[in-house]
């Protein structure tokens, strides 16, 4: 009897065996036809565009592309999971400042692209890391100045022409004498005040950004920074500017109610502005007191493969086939977000639109954002850098000195061994 239970149960375990491997089979192959299957990851918004690209991709390489639609930053927050666990897709796309972590925490796949050149070395900054590719740069972001045509003949070129409009009845704000809306820019947030500090010779840090050890945001020029920005807070601005919190509600609302005459923000703030009828404009941030330009971060996401992909070599492919000069134009046409390959900008600068044209010009001063990991405590570290001058509680060297002491503190704590 005893034989016979464990041979009845070998034979249990046999059957189990095959019925999983024939599941999993049938997973990998699924409406497929016995091709390989590439699992690419996308918002819902991009998904079209997959569509719209895919089939040569899958004819040249016979593969099926399934597409799973999924919030971008949910997707990576998973993938550490998901990775190990087998559920993740094999390709996706990634902000830039996603990039470097993920990369130096095994989850990425590092790449060797056979073609770089149809890249600026700015585009590619952002998805390398200790000399490491790990993806293709995609989209290509960073802030510019909206303006109100209805309000505005000419566009401001200088922050003295911004300051010259404080000057305009039109944009005084009545609850508080003497205060004005004419120019608006949420400077207590660290992302939208960098611009600022880097135009004055600040640095998040150093050798292009790669240098935790050197932390540039308390020296001369950002001490010159924060002390002009205490000049709007103080002698210009409503006293809810101040207020992290709600203070991008207040510019928003401001500028679409036509009581600001220009505002600082990002290309995703269009829309807003396009459902509201406004007529607005977009151009390249003015040039600061010191004759140098705003030079706010660089971002924008690109395409990357998961180290756990079971098929590397074709993750690679897709990676490099949807950022080429044809499908990133592709790309931009269909969802008007300017590309990080330089031929397929070229021509959708050529498109006369306004907010292309701006975020082309303006990605010429700008900085890309650090993507090694220890770029997450400065996000922390520098919160209230502006916001403790500008309220009076500290100076502007102290308040820079006080950032910079919690920023190498927190890397020193969680990086360094």
């Amino acid at each position: 009897m005893a034989y016979f239970k464990k041979g009845l149960a070998l034979l249990l375990v046999s059957v189990l065996i095959f019925v999983l491997t024939a599941c999993s089979g049938a997973k990998d192959t699924a409406g497929s036809k016995g091709k390989k299957v590439l699992t690419v990851s996308v918002e819902e918004t991009y998904k079209h565009y997959v569509e719209s690209i895919k089939t040569d991709f899958e004819k040249e390489n016979n593969v099926t592309i399934k597409i799973v639609e999924k919030p971008m930053f949910d997707q990576l927050e998973a993938l550490p999971l998901d990775g190990p666990a087998g559920n993740a897709p094999d390709v996706m796309l990634a902000a830039y400042d996603r990039i470097g972590g993920l990369g130096q925490q095994g989850h990425l796949l590092d790449i060797k692209p056979s073609d770089t050149k149809s890249f600026g070395s700015k585009e590619m900054q952002q998805v390398t890391v200790d000399g490491k590719v790990y993806g293709m740069p995609l989209v290509i972001e960073t802030l510019v100045l909206y303006y109100n045509k209805h309000l505005l003949k000419t566009v401001p070129k200088t922050f003295k022409d911004l300051e010259e409009l404080t000057k305009d009845s039109r944009f005084a704000f009545a609850s508080e004498k003497g205060k004005s809306t004419a120019f608006l820019a949420k400077w207590t947030d660290f992302y939208m005040s960098y611009g600022l500090l880097a135009g004055f010779g600040g640095y998040v840090f150093g050798k292009n950004g790669t240098d935790a050890k050197d932390v540039g945001l308390n020296n001369k020029g950002t001490v010159q920074a924060v002390e002009y920005a205490g000049k709007w807070f103080k002698e210009y601005w409503p006293k809810g500017m101040q207020d992290n919190s709600s203070a991008d509600d207040f510019i928003q609302q401001t500028f679409i109610e036509g009581k600001a005459a220009a505002v600082i923000g990002g290309p995703w703030s269009a829309s807003n502005y396009k459902d509201a009828k406004l007529n607005y404009g977009a151009a390249k941030i003015p040039t600061l007191p010191n004759g140098k330009e705003y030079a706010p971060f660089a971002g924008g996401k690109g395409w990357v493969a998961s180290k756990y992909t079971k098929e590397p070599q074709l993750a690679e492919k897709w990676l490099e086939y949807a950022a080429n000069d044809h499908n990133a134009y592709v790309f931009y046409d269909q969802t008007n977000e300017v590309p990080a390959n330089l031929a397929a900008r070229e021509k959708a600068g050529k498109q006369k639109n306004e907010l292309t044209s701006a975020v082309i010009k303006q990605y010429e001063t700008a900085t890309p954002t650090p993507i090694i990991p220890e770029m997450a405590e400065v996000w922390t570290g520098a919160e209230s850098l502006i916001f403790d001058a500008a309220s009076g509680k500290k100076s502007a060297q102290q308040s820079a000195n006080d950032a910079v002491s919690v920023i190498k503190e927190n890397i020193k704590e969680k990086y360094v061994k």
